[in-house]
This record gives structure tokens, sequence and C-alpha cells, in this order.
């Protein structure tokens, strides 16, 4: 597991962030164990810290604590994927149609400036990148919506869907094929029309999850 030594300051949210970085970029695979003293060891921290944040992950389904077996990495099931994106499909799709009619020019060229960065870290191969900024772009319409209650469950959503989206990443072609769903999304933005915007982000949310689900 590549994790570095952090400061005393914050060391539960540090440990935390550390871990949950760990799982969704796969440097931990699912059904390995998340042993705390040798975490501990690695980040530099005590072992109560990274039970806390292993108890916090346990929550949003990405760590599975077993009784007198210690902790592990989730394991992805097709239920899994199934119920996730359906959940993600309709707060997703809700969050858009409240922000479409709030949306300002600025919002727009922001959103325009962040698909051109995934287009170039496509290119680059910048896996990192391109997670990070579709985590921007699909926040930035989450959080245009104003909804905070619909932001938070999001959030907790984010980790697991960050995880699949990684693995989806890994088919052939899905990354170009995702480029072109959010280019079409991003018109239906931009012509501010609720029902195309509704269709194409389902479809976009859709095609992921069934790429997934092949892949399991």
């Amino acid at each position: 597991m590549k994790l570095s030594i952090i400061s005393k300051i914050s060391q539960r949210e540090k440990t935390y962030k550390a871990i949950k970085q760990a799982i969704i970029s796969y440097e931990v695979k699912p059904g390995e164990p998340l042993a705390e003293e040798q975490i501990a060891n690695k980040l530099g921290v005590s072992r109560t810290p990274v039970r806390e944040a292993l108890k916090e992950l346990r929550k949003e389904g990405l760590v599975k604590i077993i009784h007198r077996k210690g902790a592990f990495v989730a394991e992805i099931s097709s239920k899994d994927v199934e119920e996730i994106f359906l959940l993600r499909e309709i707060l997703e799709c809700a969050a858009e149609k409240i922000a479409i009619p709030r949306l300002k020019e600025e919002d727009l060229i922001e959103m325009e400036s962040l698909f051109n960065s995934i287009s170039k870290d496509i290119e680059m191969k910048n896996y990192k990148n391109i997670f990070d900024t579709d985590i921007k772009l699909h926040s930035l319409i989450v959080d245009t919506a104003g909804n905070r209650r619909l932001s938070k469950f999001l959030n907790i959503l984010n980790g697991q869907v960050h995880r699949m989206r990684v693995l989806s990443a890994t088919a052939p072609g899905r990354l170009n094929k995702s480029l072109q769903e959010h280019k079409d999304i991003l018109e239906a933005l931009k012509k501010r029309d609720i029902d195309l915007a509704e269709q194409r982000l389902k479809q976009h949310i859709r095609n992921i999850k069934n790429n997934i689900l092949e892949m399991l």
C-alpha cells in the first residue's frame, strides 16, 4: 500500500483520506485486509485514528469489518453496482433539473474548461487528473442546484462511485466514449434543455453501469 507518513495535525481526517484514496485508486484491492497496526506504522500515527477511519469508511460501503478477523476492502458485487448507480441516476438527474435554470454563463465557461481538461488528459493518459476533473465537473452541476441535502447524499456515494469509475475506465475505448457523452451533456446544458440534458445524463450513467457489470 503506497501510504506516506503524515503529521499529527488532524490525524483522524488525514488518516481517513489516505486510506480512502488507497481504496478508490485500487492501491489496495477489493477483499484485501486492512491491518490497523500496519497502516498505523506506514502513516506514522497510532492505531486509534486508523480504527476510527475504518469505521467511517465502513459507513460509506468501502470497508467491511468482520468480528475477530478485522477490516477488509469491500468487494464489488453486481447488486452493489445496480443499487449505487440507480441512486446516482436519481440524485444527479434531480440536481441537474434544479441546476439548469440557475446556470450562469460563468458556470458554463467553467464546465467547458473542465471538459477541455479531461480531453487533454485522455490524450496524455493522465488518469488521476481525468478522474479528479470528472468529479469536479459533476460536482459543479450538483453544487449549482444549491440543495445541501442532495449534495450530502451524493458525497456519501462518491467514494463508491469513484472506485467503480476507475474500474470502468480500464475498458478499451471507454474514456473516449465518456468524453463524447460529456460533450453531449454540456451541449444540452448550454441549450438549457432540461429534458435532453436528463436523457443524456441518464444514458451516460447507465453506460458506465453496464460497462462495470460486464467487467465483474
